[in-house]
């Protein structure tokens, strides 16, 4: 392993520079400062004060990343929405609980994910929590090459990645999509609208996939014409239930319950009813589902599981420097509420 003299002797400086480099002390020039963290990211450097936090020996801060980078052209963000700042305080309340610190920060541009590194370099964090990564973006890959425990949640796993540092937790999205679609199918209808998610997102394409697998082993025409490409956020739901109105559906299901409710507003705004003209289905189960009129039909995804094993599986890392396995997926479960209707 490469130390710091090491870092120091190719760079021409002392040892005391690095250090100060290492702990972000103002007190060196920036150029000199570049060249040593560009020692120090060529050489995928750790300090031995990192490895010994790693064990968990005198450090107890996770880093907590929302990424919420070039999702839309709307004004709307995916970090302000109610299933991020839930599942945000499910983790920090998980992570207190096992005497964890949580550090949040809200990533709007790649550049900043790139400056995320200094904070493990530096002995900020001693872990990195990703939510909102779009699939395979290079950054959280880099992450990965450099030892840092890293966790993702929403996120397709490598078939052929070996890393110990790398863990992937996912919603089982496509079987809930699935069995959305599935009732919707045995309650009679066999025109139904889809507002999918992000299709850049793991969640938004296999919540597709789910939906028109059910279609197709119930022997129904998957018709592109009734599906919109949603964002997860409001005004695409809403936006977008006003264009499949305009089609012969009886029901829609949306990505998320964000999208659904926001799709409850629309049909109502064209002077129809849900459930009696239009069921409508979400997924997530957020808490405002069951209190808007008619309450929300939709698929139980438990944020709290998610938390519960994000935490765990860091407290495992630091004690055995790997994690147990390389994927976990969440089961869900389908809610049944008054947005939906049984039709003959």
């Amino acid at each position: 392993m490469m130390t710091s003299e090491e870092i120091a002797r190719l760079c021409g400086v002392s040892r005391t520079t690095v250090s100060r480099v290492i702990n972000n002390n103002p007190n060196v020039k920036e150029e000199t400062r570049q060249k040593i963290l560009a020692m120090i990211k060529e050489n995928n450097y750790v300090p031995i004060e990192h490895a010994r936090r790693l064990a968990g020996v005198d450090s107890n801060i996770i880093g907590l990343f929302v990424l919420d980078i070039n999702i839309s052209e709307s004004k709307e963000r995916v970090s302000k929405s109610t299933y991020f700042s839930q599942l945000v305080n499910l983790i920090i309340d998980q992570a207190n609980n096992l005497g964890f610190q949580v550090l949040v920060s809200i990533i709007t541009s790649e550049k900043q994910l790139d400056e995320i590194k200094n904070l493990f370099i530096s002995r900020t964090v001693i872990s990195g929590i990703f939510i909102g990564a779009f699939n395979e973006l290079p950054q959280l890959n880099d992450f990965v090459i450099s030892q840092y425990p890293t966790i993702i949640i929403d996120y397709q796993p490598k078939a052929t990645s070996n890393e110990s540092n790398r863990l992937v937790i996912n919603m089982d999205n496509f079987s809930g999509a699935y069995k959305a679609t599935q009732f919707l199918i045995k309650s009679g209808h066999t025109r139904i609208g889809h507002i999918s998610g992000d299709l850049r997102k793991l969640s938004g394409i296999e919540r597709y996939e789910g939906y028109k697998k059910a279609l197709l082993d119930a022997n129904l025409c998957f018709d592109k014409s009734i599906v919109r490409e949603g964002n997860f956020l409001e005004d695409s739901g809403y936006l977008l239930t006003h264009e499949l109105l305009k089609e012969n559906i009886t029901a829609i299901f949306c990505a998320n319950d964000v999208m659904a409710i926001s799709a409850i507003k629309a049909v109502k705004e064209k002077g129809l009813n849900v459930p009696d003209d239009i069921s409508v289905i979400g997924f997530d189960n957020i808490a405002i589902g069951n209190y808007i009129m008619p309450a929300l039909t939709t698929v139980d995804a438990p944020l709290e599981l998610i938390a519960e094993a994000c935490v765990d599986s860091l407290k495992y890392f630091c004690k055995n420097k790997h994690f147990k396995q390389k994927e976990i997926r969440i089961k869900t479960n389908l809610i049944l509420r008054q947005s939906t209707k049984v039709i003959s």
